[in-house]
């Protein structure tokens, strides 16, 4: 159980347990109520009831906070705002304007070389005594959202045993939507995540930070940044993120198809089975990310997807 010490430790304790037993990721819920009940506890240490404007001061934009992001927050503080008052603890809500409307996120649309320079700055990450292991997690990480298309947090959650190698397979557990799913790793992927495990052996998590926790997505995003200063893409408009790596896979396995004369419907819904999707218009989505000169291109037959693509809404980004 997650460190809580405001005056709603308890509460948070019987909802983490509630909304489990709903099947919500125990993990993922802690996070989220250590978030607020750090925010409580240094904000209010002498305070015993939640107020309007404790509330009010929560849905205060933080430096740097992506609109998305403060919209995350809060609807996760509303969910459990609505369990307080379900329990007749209080009858408080987060006020409707004060949430964000969703923005999507421009991708970063990585060239072949982006890629290359992009992984051989993983492959030399120099060692540092604050981050041990670094130089042998990121290149096999970025590799593994990049092959198999990996939403950022899913390499974080894999347990040791979820990337099996007598199958070839690596099971995403529990991702966005509450959703398992089974991905299959190519050869060069397998063979790189093998040679991995081997070196680390016996271990809660596949990628098991120094503490024997997970890594979080902060780690990954400091390291990612190191990388593209590396890469000479830290400067960049937009700047790449890491879960552009996910967009470049997904654009390019539709690239490959495409340019085989493979445009079928069938082949983007087993597309949308890999990616986790919920919906089929967020994987045909993907064709709005391909560079102009293939779009234009003769050889590819756009007719057969017109009527699916023509319809399209812009989904959100799932970074989880």
């Amino acid at each position: 159980m997650a460190n809580l010490n405001s005056f709603l430790a308890d509460q948070f304790r019987e909802y983490i347990d509630f909304r489990n037993s709903l099947g919500y990721s125990k993990k993922s819920l802690e996070e989220r109520a250590a978030t607020f009940d750090r925010f409580l506890y240094e904000q209010y240490p002498s305070h015993t009831r939640l107020s309007s404007e404790i509330i009010h001061k929560w849905t205060e934009t933080r430096q740097n906070e992506h609109p998305n992001g403060k919209r995350a927050r809060l609807y996760t503080t509303e969910t459990f705002l609505k369990y307080l008052c379900e329990t007749n603890y209080c009858h408080l809500h987060v006020p409707p304007e004060a949430i964000p409307r969703s923005e999507h996120f421009n991708p970063f649309i990585f060239s072949d070389r982006n890629l290359r320079d992009i992984f051989l700055a993983a492959d030399t990450m120099p060692l540092c005594k604050l981050s041990p292991n670094r130089e042998y997690v990121m290149p096999v990480m970025l590799r593994m959202m990049y092959c198999c298309a990996l939403r950022p947090g899913e390499p974080f959650r894999l347990l040791r045993d979820d990337v099996d190698f007598a199958n070839g397979t690596i099971f995403i557990r529990q991702s966005k939507k509450h959703k398992d799913r089974t991905v299959w790793m190519s050869e060069d992927i397998f063979n790189l995540c093998k040679g991995y495990d081997d070196i680390f052996g016996a271990r809660p998590f596949f990628f098991t930070s120094p503490t024997k926790t997970m890594y979080t997505p902060s780690w990954l995003r400091s390291q990612f940044e190191i990388c593209l200063k590396k890469a000479g893409l830290y400067d960049e408009d937009p700047r790449p993120r890491p879960y552009d790596l996910r967009h470049a896979a997904a654009s390019r396995i539709i690239l490959k198809w495409l340019g085989e004369g493979i445009s079928s419907v069938e082949m983007l819904y087993r597309l949308k089975v890999h990616l986790g999707h919920e919906k089929f218009e967020d994987t045909v989505w993907y064709l709005h990310t391909l560079p102009n000169n293939l779009v234009n291109s003769t050889k590819i037959n756009w007719d057969s997807l017109d009527d699916v693509y023509s319809t399209l809404e812009v989904p959100e980004d799932d970074e989880n």
